[in-house]
């Protein structure tokens, strides 16, 4: 769920480079355009032979692939789909205004299930799908705001959040935690809080400071704010946007201390302080609505799918496990098994 504009766009990409990532471009929690948008056609995506019930899937992403986040995570869970048979189109680097024009062109071409995999595609998808009332679309909105043949999907990433507390109440040295946020906007707001219920499992007294650094991409702000956050003793990280992590990760290797990956694997980007990946695997999401559209239960759907479902999980990277420890790993497991039956519900505090 962003908002953007050109400069904040060059101010990733120049710092992606100084940084030495391995993405031409940087997206986060909903859109982020580059200077040219690249909208391929639906037959310039290439394709694989559709499965026996003719489900065809296309996405249509803000962002590059390669992004370790939020557009990679679509992207890997459509190219798994793609792997198991169903017919798979990809857009990359829509811009909102754009956004119509490619939603037409994977409908006209007979796909029947279309996610756009942005806040800021809302407009695009409503508009489109009234011409289209057979195709069934959804979008990243987070907010229950669905259609005859729209449907909405969550963000549950407080659930993961809980986890990662425990390893913040394992590696925090202070018992201070920190979360950066692109803005405080609700499912935001709901990681932190939670991080910090899962950390008081362990440690009471553990506190948390929570700011905004008013942009989803501004590295620069981000740390500043990470930094102003570690000279009160913050040492353990979790940030809600690409730039808000990153910005955290310069800090900590400033400063010291840890970092938690905002929704895909980023360790490669901090090996030494990325500490746990909160991880949004969207296979099975996907997948369920495709079987919603086979079967016509498409209409008016929110899907809330997270721990219970396989979509929401933490990963400790392999250099930290040792760090972390086999106890904390387990109860990370025991955490999920109790979050997945229900045994277990995670806060969800928006503000």
């Amino acid at each position: 769920m962003v908002f953007n504009t050109a400069s904040k766009r060059l101010q990733v990409a120049v710092l992606s480079f100084a940084l030495t990532l391995p993405l031409a471009m940087m997206t986060g929690c909903a859109t982020q355009q580059p200077n040219q948008t690249s909208s391929p056609s639906p037959t310039e995506t290439g394709t694989a032979s559709t499965d026996k019930k003719g489900r065809r899937l296309a996405v249509v992403l803000p962002g590059l692939p390669n992004d370790q986040s939020w557009d990679q995570a679509a992207y890997d869970a459509a190219q798994a789909l793609k792997a198991k048979g169903v017919d798979v189109a990809i857009a990359e680097s829509v811009s909102p205004a754009d956004a119509p024009r490619v939603l037409r062109q994977f409908a006209d071409a007979g796909y029947t299930t279309i996610v756009a995999h942005s806040f800021n595609f809302q407009d695009a998808v409503f508009q489109v799908a009234k011409d289209y009332p057979n195709v069934n679309f959804a979008w990243a909105g987070g907010i229950k705001k669905t259609g005859e043949n729209v449907a909405d999907y969550d963000q549950p990433f407080y659930q993961g959040a809980y986890m990662v507390g425990l390893v913040a109440a394992k590696l925090s040295k202070t018992g201070k935690l920190g979360a950066i946020h692109g803005f405080d906007i609700p499912v935001c707001h709901a990681m932190g809080e939670a991080m910090l219920a899962g950390a008081k499992t362990e440690r009471p007294n553990v506190t948390l400071v929570a700011s905004a650094a008013g942009d989803w991409y501004d590295v620069t702000k981000a740390k500043e704010a990470a930094i102003a956050q570690a000279d009160t003793g913050v040492d353990f990280w979790i940030g809600c946007g690409i730039g808000p992590v990153l910005g955290a990760i310069q800090a900590a290797n400033t400063k010291g201390g840890y970092v938690t990956s905002y929704v895909g694997d980023m360790s490669s980007q901090g090996p030494k302080v990325v500490a746990a990946n909160l991880i949004w695997n969207m296979e099975p999401l996907f997948s369920r609505m495709l079987e919603d559209t086979a079967s016509g239960n498409f209409a008016n759907k929110f899907y809330q799918m997270a721990v219970a479902e396989g979509v929401i999980r933490v990963d400790i990277p392999p250099n930290f496990k040792n760090t972390v420890g086999e106890d904390t790993i387990k109860k990370i497991e025991e955490t999920r098994a109790r979050i997945a039956s229900g045994a277990l519900k995670v806060p969800f505090v928006p503000k």
